[in-house]
């Protein structure tokens, strides 16, 4: 997790949401300009402003909340009147408009639905066509991030491309909301009787693509059993060996989040990085480099596996590990060695654990994913968090998505490690801001989109008062939203 600390990724992570916003806006903002729709404002961020300037009759500026933005469109809807701030713009459209604006709002209170003031009138294709511009231009930036990724491509590692399974946990932490406290239960795969190595081919009777695909799957999984007391259930599609299997398994509930989990991890490929000194591993001739193959006789499938099974062992015991000298291609050779407690830091707390002494560093492939297939993945996502929130039967909530806070922290993160890592992620957030801004709310865009289609099919417009005061119930309703989200987009930066 990156902290408030690295100031540079930060700055990094603010530019990609801010530029993010801006490209959506663009959208609205140029369509309106082509349709010949008045515009009054176009504002990055929401509330008070922070700067900005007039040119040609349009207020351009940077608000202080930032969590979104929006073209001021009074033909449409026209969010500086929401804001209670036309009397106060330094904006003189804005003022000229007001009186234009006032009788069209009595006048559109009138029931033949006609309208004497001087606001012109905008068709029912102009409404649809500029609203629905903002998430057509996200789309496009998601398609010219993913074109660039095709073509420098960018490296995964065997462990994020795989569906194989390589670790299994001997136990999960079920989580009890009465007392907000884990307990320590057998795992759910170790349940069923999953094995390392098996192939997961489907989850829930949809095909998978990777274990990211897999582990998103199982969170936003909506199966439970029909017995008298429901339990959650995942049904996987399994390959082992040569034969398809189909084995159920019953998830627990993890941690605070409260999201399902059924204790697996991805099979991947490991080498040493670092040697630490004075430990056992640089003692005993180990070198960067090596790959881990085995621990006495027994494959090991993923780095988590090594250390807990170094955790099982008995005071005093020693190991026959075994690598590959130099990587995939060397020679197998094998060490004695006799692992050393140590007390390190885990989160806020420092445990025991045994150690060999050095870390890891895993096998990179470089991917050059299809742009259509890399945004219809991440548009399937979305489909499977917004249905997981609102089924019953699904353990999504609301406070497991990612506010502004949470998504300039996940910026950060992928801004830290890499360049086309961090454009993969605005690939992400870009197909997610173009799929929620058409959802069927007032204030989105898709609200935008009902209002006009009603107003076709009523045959005249809605009143002006109607539409505003459901856009600031809505306005109202969706910074209550952004600061729920925001408070637990904190408790998981700090960790309290």
């Amino acid at each position: 997790m990156v902290f408030l600390s690295d100031f540079a990724f930060i700055l990094v992570a603010l530019f990609a949401l801010g530029f993010t916003i801006f490209i959506h806006e663009l959208g609205h903002f140029l369509a309106a300009r082509q349709r010949g729709l008045i515009i009054t404002r176009f504002s990055i961020g929401f509330g008070p402003k922070l700067f900005g300037w007039v040119k040609d009759g349009v207020e351009y500026r940077i608000s202080m909340f930032p969590f979104g933005g929006y073209v001021a469109l009074p033909q449409l809807a026209d969010m500086g009147r929401l804001e209670g701030e036309n009397e106060n713009s330094d904006n003189p459209r804005l003022a000229a408009l007001k009186e234009d604006i006032d009788d069209d709002e009595k006048d559109g209170d009138r029931e033949d639905g006609k309208n004497d003031g001087k606001l012109p009138k905008i068709s029912y294709a102009d409404k649809m066509i500029v609203s629905v511009m903002g998430a057509v231009f996200n789309i496009l930036l998601a398609f010219v991030l993913s074109c660039i990724l095709w073509f420098f491509g960018y490296e995964r590692t065997d462990g994020e491309l795989t569906t194989k399974i390589g670790y299994i946990s001997d136990t999960v932490e079920r989580w009890n909301p009465i007392v907000e406290k884990g307990e320590k239960v057998t795992s759910p795969a170790k349940k069923a009787g999953l094995m390392l190595g098996d192939q997961i081919l489907a989850v829930d009777g949809s095909p998978v693509e990777d274990f990211m695909d897999i582990q998103s799957r199982i969170v936003t999984g909506k199966l439970v059993t029909n017995e008298e007391k429901s339990r959650r259930l995942t049904r996987l599609s399994i390959l082992r060996g040569e034969e398809n299997i189909e084995i159920e398994v019953f998830p627990e509930i993890f941690s605070n989040e409260e999201i399902r989990t059924i204790g697996i991890g991805p099979k991947q490929t490991f080498f040493i990085k670092e040697l630490q000194p004075d430990m056992p591993a640089i003692k005993a001739g180990l070198q960067a480099g090596d790959q881990i193959l085995s621990v006495d006789g027994i494959k090991i499938f993923s780095f988590i596996h090594l250390v807990d099974y170094l955790s099982d062992l008995e005071d005093g015991q020693e190991i026959a590990l075994t690598v590959r000298k130099g990587g995939e291609s060397g020679l197998e050779q094998t060490y004695n060695l006799l692992p050393i407690e140590k007390e390190i830091r885990q989160g806020n707390t420092m445990s025991k654990r045994k150690l060999i002494g050095f870390t890891p560093a895993f096998k990179t492939i470089t991917t050059y994913p299809n742009p259509l297939i890399l945004i219809s993945s991440r548009i399937k996502d979305m489909y499977h968090t917004l249905t997981g929130l609102v089924s019953v039967q699904s353990d999504v909530k609301l406070r497991n998505m990612s506010g502004p806070v949470g998504i300039v922290d996940n910026l950060s993160y992928f801004a830290s490690i890499g360049f086309k890592k961090l454009l993969w992620f605005i690939v992400f957030i870009n197909v997610n801001l173009a799929i929620l801004n058409l959802l069927p709310i007032p204030v989105l865009d898709g609200g935008h989109m009902v209002f006009a289609t009603i107003e076709k099919i009523r045959g005249k417009p809605l009143p002006i008062a109607f539409l505003e005061r459901s856009q600031m119930i809505f306005v109202v309703l969706l910074f209550s939203f952004m600061l729920y989200v925001t408070v637990f987009d904190f408790q998981r930066l700090f960790s309290f």
